[in-house]
Order: structure tokens, then C-alpha cells, then sequence
């Protein structure tokens, strides 16, 4: 005989039925009455053979139900599922459910079955990921990733499942992703793919197969999270950004928080972690920065304009949001040194970053910060990097470099012969900066040489890859020469006397840091107080207003 009929009622009561002994295990999902709601309508046909003999199983039923204004917590992965209509057929097979829902307030569409011999349901879910929805779920990338990410996840959820596993395949194509992994900028519509497993078990979150592919990167590897998302170990046998990247990177954290990071490698195209750097950070300066412990050995970084690090070997630790020890090694242009460590500035005992090399035209390529400049022996003191991001204070030195093919220069000069092949050289310069996050200020900047002087300040946008610097150009070989005759004289000139048939050149310097526009405007009677500016000052570049290893 055939029966059927229609059943009505709420989504609480077919819950606390569904939770009776004999239809928990053919479930396999527990549905809370406390915790759901809804209404539900189903249309229930049952088969059963008449007559003596008929076997238990002979009876064959199917269920069709809708359930309305459906929600349940954590029915799937922990999570609150809730949906406005959620289609149920059921039989002696096993059942389907699925639907569009929400799940913890993003929007997906779920296909969650499971068969009559089954241990578990299989759970095929599709969802778009986008920044709130990804804060929700305990990944907020910041502006490290903009836009939203189609995903599809696949696994077996249910009461019997001891870990909960899922195999997810996450488009990255409509994505903008920008250090995301340090250096990794991807625009987006470029096309990139990421795929892992996520495993729950107890209070930690397991990311393993990651294989992210596409935009010039290749990362293969394991992460692991505790139960608040933050990081307690990663695995990255291999680790490439750009194509040729040959680098791997293990990070743990100990006992006492603090996360160590390493990182090896051959080869690391580094000219997009440069720009980045530079930019800033997106970090909020009100969340707390992780204790810090990094060490990294690479035998070759890729710059700007040509120009490589060679056998880089950088340490850096962190504890409470400031640096407590820094040290780096390498080598720039021709087989240069390139050295940094924290120092206190012997004047005020103050603790800075130094830096130091004697190619500063080859580091100012390879940061893409100026590529014209060629030689020069440079050191760097600056505030080191706070938790609050404070503005860090600092000054550059540099003696006797060279400026080539710059041609707003090589006018100036041109009427002193002084332009050709070889630049135009200086002897000195000298600068103060405030960086900012993202931006830096220059003040008092000051070049000398021996055919012209210059008066530099302005601002430096990293964020928005623009320059604008203004200062003046002051023809100094004229002065120079009097100086060299001993024509002492010319010190009435810089106390206020008659300055009549000197002239300056007012400029600005705008567009891209690493190749700015420099316009120039002809200007007379060049202030006394202004050449008093290039007097040599040995105290300026003495060695013993540089900072002090500590």
C-alpha cells in the first residue's frame, strides 16, 4: 500500500524528533531545539508491502519538506546557518539539504548529502568571501586584500566527524592583493589560484596543501592558528613571488609569544617588498605588533633599476612594538658593503638605525629612489620603527658622489665646462628627514661641489609614488676660486655685503620618486643668508657627530 500525507509544524519540534535515538545516527547532525526556528511543510510517502513475510526493510518512504525562515546554531563548521527557504529529500537512501544561506552572515550555497551506508554528510558549499565576510570569519587581511573571492568547499561534516576537514579552491583572479605575503602585489583580473585543506581540531585551525599559483607566485606549505587566529607555526619549503624566487621560510612561536621567523633562499626578486616598505604599513597602530625574532640569509635580492643585494644576511628582533637588536650584511654595486646595526648617537646618546656603505648611487637605484646618482660614501641614522608608528627623525650624509644625465644640471653648469660623461660632481650633501608612514619630509638638505651648490626640502609620497622636493641651485666655482686665491674679501659677502651679479636658480623636482621632472627658474641677488649655507662647515660631516656602534 501507498500512504501519503502532508506534515506542518515548526523547525524546533521536527528538531527535537530528529534527535530521538532512532533517527540520530541516520541524521548525523545534531539540530538544536533550543536553538533554532522556522516552520516547515513536507509531503511524506510511505510504501509498505501487505501479506505475511514482508521484511523489515521493505519499507520504502521519501520525505519533500521546505523549511521557512530556517536557523540553527552552530549546525555546520560551528558556525549559525540561517536561510530564508532550505529544500530536504529525504529517503531510505539517504537525504539532501540545500539551499542559499547564510553562514555566520555571509551568503553561500550549500549541497550537504549524505547516503544510507555513509559515515558522515558531505558537505559542497560555494560562497563569495568578500572583506566583511572575511573579518567574520577571523581572516581580516586589511588592505592587504580588496575585493571579494569566489571559493568552493568540500568536505564530510557531522556529529561523527572527529576533525573537520575541507578541501577549499579560492579564486584570486578578482582580487587586488598587495603584500598579502611580504612583497606579493597582484592587481586585479590577474589571474591566481589558491587551494588547501582547513582542519579543526580542538582549539586549533590547520591550513595544509596550501599551493597558491598564479601572478609569478608559487607557495607550498602549512600554517597553523590557534583558537584566536594568530599564527603559531608556517611551513614553506618553497616560497617564490616572482618568477625565478628560490626561497623557503619556517616560522614558529615559542612558549614566550615570540615568533621566529626564517627565512633562505638563492634568489629573491625584492623590488616590489622594496616598494612596499616604503609605502608603509597598513598595521593599525592601536593593535599590538607580535614579539619578533627574524633571520634571513639570501644569496641574491633583485632591486631596482639593475641593482643586487648580494649575501644578504639580516637580524632583526622586536619585543613590545620596538626593535631591540638589528644587523645587517650585503653587498652593492661593484662588490660594495652594505652594513647597518643600532647604534647610540654619541651627541646625545640617543638609539638610531645606521646604515653605511660607500656606493650610495647603487643603493638609491636598487630602492629606486634616485637613479642618477653614481658613487658616494653615505651613512644613515634614523629613529627606529615604534608601535604607535611614530614619525622617526633622521639625517643622511653623503661625500663625493656624482650626478649624470641629469639635464636641468647640466644646463646650470654648462657655462663653468663642467658638464660632461663623468656628471657633474659634489663633495658633500647633507640632509634631515621625518618618515612618515608611507611619506617622508626633507629639511635643511644642502649638496656642495665645486661648480654648483643646491638648497633641497620638500615631501617624498611613497604611498602615491610621488616627489616633490624645491630648494635652489647656487653657481659656487665662481666662489670657489676665491676662495682658493685667498681673496678673503668675499667674507663681507656672506655677513650682508653687496651680492650684485650672483645669481640663483629656483627649481622643483615632481612626478615619480625613482625619475622626477626637474623644472628651473632663473632668480637674482641670491640672498647672503642663503650662501652662508655653503660655507664649508667640518663639524657638519666630522666623524664624531656620527653615531657610535654601540
Amino acid at each position: 500500500s501507498i500512504t501519503t500525507f502532508r506534515a506542518d509544524g515548526t523547525v524546533p519540534a521536527a528538531a527535537a524528533l530528529l534527535s530521538s535515538d532512532p533517527l540520530r545516527d541516520k541524521m548525523g547532525l545534531t539540530i538544536d531545539p533550543m536553538t533554532s526556528r522556522g516552520t516547515m511543510s513536507a509531503l511524506v510517502t510511505i510504501k509498505q508491502p501487505l501479506g505475511k513475510g514482508v521484511l523489515p526493510d521493505a519499507t520504502n518512504y521519501t520525505i519533500d519538506a521546505d523549511l521557512s525562515g530556517f536557523a540553527a546554531d552552530k549546525l555546520l563548521l560551528g558556525q549559525k546557518i540561517e536561510a530564508q527557504t532550505l529544500k530536504v529529500n529525504a529517503s531510505n537512501s539517504g537525504y539532501q539539504i540545500k539551499g542559499d544561506v547564510k553562514i555566520n552572515g555571509t551568503m553561500a550555497k550549500i549541497d550537504l548529502r549524505r547516503g544510507k551506508n555513509d559515515d558522515a554528510a558531505q558537505l559542497t558549499m560555494l560562497a563569495s568571501i568578500d572583506d566583511a565576510a572575511r573579518r567574520r570569519l577571523g581572516l581580516d587581511f586589511g588592505n592587504s586584500v580588496v575585493g571579494a573571492i569566489p571559493m568552493k568547499a568540500t568536505g564530510v561534516v557531522g556529529d561523527n566527524v572527529k576533525d573537520e576537514r575541507l578541501n577549499v579552491e579560492a579564486d584570486l583572479t578578482p582580487v587586488k592583493i598587495e603584500n598579502l605575503l611580504p612583497g606579493w602585489v597582484k592587481p586585479a583580473g590577474k589571474p591566481a589560484r589558491a587551494t588547501y585543506t582547513t582542519i579543526k581540531n580542538g582549539n586549533k585551525t590547520r591550513f595544509e596543501d596550501i599551493n597558491i599559483e598564479g601572478a609569478g607566485a608559487t607557495v607550498k606549505g602549512t600554517v597553523e592558528l590557534d583558537a584566536h587566529g594568530t599564527l603559531t607555526s608556517a611551513n614553506f619549503p618553497t616560497f617564490g613571488l616572482s618568477d625565478g624566487d628560490k626561497l623557503s621560510v619556517k616560522a614558529d612561536r615559542g612558549d614566550n609569544g615570540v615568533l621566529k621567523v626564517m627565512m633562505r633562499g638563492d634568489v629573491f626578486d625584492g623590488r616590489n617588498f622594496v616598494k612596499s616598505s616604503l609605502a608603509g604599513a597598513d598595521d593599525d597602530p592601536k593593535s599590538k605588533q607580535t614579539d619578533l625574532d627574524l633571520d634571513i640569509k639570501i644569496g641574491a635580492v633583485a632591486g631596482h633599476n639593475g641593482e643586487t643585494l648580494r649575501g644578504l644576511d639580516l637580524k632583526l628582533s622586536r619585543r613590545g612594538g620596538r626593535v631591540r637588536t638589528f644587523n645587517l650584511s650585503a653587498k652593492i654595486g661593484r662588490d660594495t658593503p652594505l652594513t647597518g646595526d643600532l647604534r647610540l648617537r654619541a651627541r646625545d646618546n640617543h638609539q638610531v638605525l645606521y646604515l653605511e656603505t660607500d656606493d650610495a648611487g647603487a643603493l638609491f637605484r636598487f630602492t629606486d629612489t634616485y637613479p642618477r646618482m653614481f658613487g658616494g660614501k653615505m651613512w644613515i641614522a634614523m629613529d627606529p620603527p615604534t608601535q604607535d608608528q611614530a614619525p622617526q627623525v633622521g639625517t643622511i650624509v653623503i661625500r663625493e658622489f656624482a650626478v649624470r644625465g641629469e639635464p636641468a644640471l647640466d644646463r646650470v653648469v654648462a657655462t663653468s665646462g663642467g658638464s660632461g660623461p663623468q656628471g657633474v660632481a659634489f663633495t658633500e650633501a647633507s640632509a634631515g628627514f621625518t618618515r612618515f608612514p608611507g611619506r617622508m619630509s626633507v629639511r635643511d638638505g644642502v649638496v656642495r661641489g665645486p661648480l654648483v651648490g643646491a638648497t633641497v626640502e620638500g615631501q617624498v609620497d611613497y604611498a602615491r609614488n610621488e616627489v616633490h622636493l624645491r630648494g635652489t641651485f647656487v653657481p659656487l666655482y665662481g666662489l670657489n676660486n676665491i676662495f682658493g686665491l685667498g681673496q678673503i674679501p668675499i667674507v663681507g659677502l656672506f655677513l650682508g655685503g653687496s651680492n650684485e651679479g650672483l645669481l640663483g636658480i629656483t627649481y622643483e623636482a615632481t612626478g615619480a620618486p625613482g625619475a622626477p621632472r626637474i623644472t628651473v627658474n632663473p632668480v637674482s641677488a641670491i640672498a647672503p643668508g642663503l650662501l652662508r649655507k655653503f660655507i664649508p662647515s667640518p663639524g657638519t660631516f666630522d666623524p664624531k657627530f656620527m653615531p657610535a656602534q654601540q
